[in-house]
């Protein structure tokens, strides 16, 4: 057999494996999507036989979050406050507390998470709106957030790994030309993820819902919707942990329950 013959055969042999095994992943994902399907209408069907509608699109299934681990990074704290202030002059005033006098404002953070920000007209002006404004500050600054529920685009929460931290809100306060005020609590600067998070998933979280509904009075008709995220807990000065929470909206209310315990959470700010 001629060399030439030889290698169009290999390459059909390739082909003919290639188009198997892309036939093979379509057939999974089809597999998939038809398991998703029916794991969502089992789960609206029992919502519906306790009395609670699901509006379209409201339940997605999804994993839990991975816990974490915040720390406090001074280094990259000061990075961040040079790009709200300008050039600073830090005292550290005890108690994990450090105040940050700059050329354009002033910044105290504390090792709760709290901080209080002063800003000069200098700072940021108002471009485009005040939502718009804030949002260009935290991306100056390497924040991700998003709009706080119920507030005029003036609030935000925090966010670790694009999910939500539900307590950890920034609250931004403008004059008529510029942003002069953020305060509220922030996040810490190093993330560590736990290798070991079981939390409860969409589907696991929705029963347990079901359970609350039942047997400690919460009354609704329907589910607008779910996120997953996170709620923060200093456990020492300079160090917090997340941890995994669902937040199922309702005609009622939300309702935020714990992922790896099931309790319901009321630590909003």
């Amino acid at each position: 057999m001629d060399s030439r013959r030889l290698e169009r055969i290999i390459l059909l042999i390739l082909l003919l494996l290639n188009v198997f095994l892309l036939s093979v992943v379509l057939s999974d994902a089809v597999e998939t999507r038809r398991n998703d399907a029916e794991t969502t209408a089992s789960i609206t069907a029992l919502l519906q036989e306790n009395g609670i509608g699901v509006a379209d699109g409201a339940i997605r299934l999804q994993p839990a979050p991975v816990p974490c681990v915040l720390t406090r990074d001074i280094q990259r704290e000061g990075e961040k406050v040079k790009k709200l202030i300008g050039d600073y002059t830090p005292e550290d005033v005890g108690g994990n507390i450090i105040f940050y006098r700059g050329e354009k404002g002033q910044v105290l953070l504390r090792g709760s998470g709290e901080l209080d920000v002063l800003l000069d007209s200098r700072a940021a002006a108002i471009r485009g709106g005040e939502e718009r404004t804030a949002q260009r500050v935290l991306r100056s600054i390497g924040v991700t957030a998003v709009s706080a529920d119920g507030t005029d685009g003036t609030a935000f929460y925090c966010c670790c790994e694009n999910l939500p931290v539900y307590n950890a809100v920034l609250q931004f306060d403008f004059t008529e030309n510029s942003l002069s005020m953020i305060s509220g609590t922030r996040l810490f600067d190093n993330l560590t993820k736990s290798a070991d998070g079981k939390g409860m998933d969409s589907v696991s979280v929705l029963l347990r819902f079901i359970e609350i509904v039942r047997s400690e009075g919460f009354i609704c008709s329907q589910i607008n919707g779910m996120q997953p995220g996170y709620l923060m807990s200093v456990t020492r000065s300079g160090e917090a942990e997340l941890t995994p929470v669902w937040r199922i909206e309702t005609d009622a209310g939300a309702l935020m329950i714990d992922a790896e315990t099931g309790k319901t959470e009321n630590r909003l700010t």
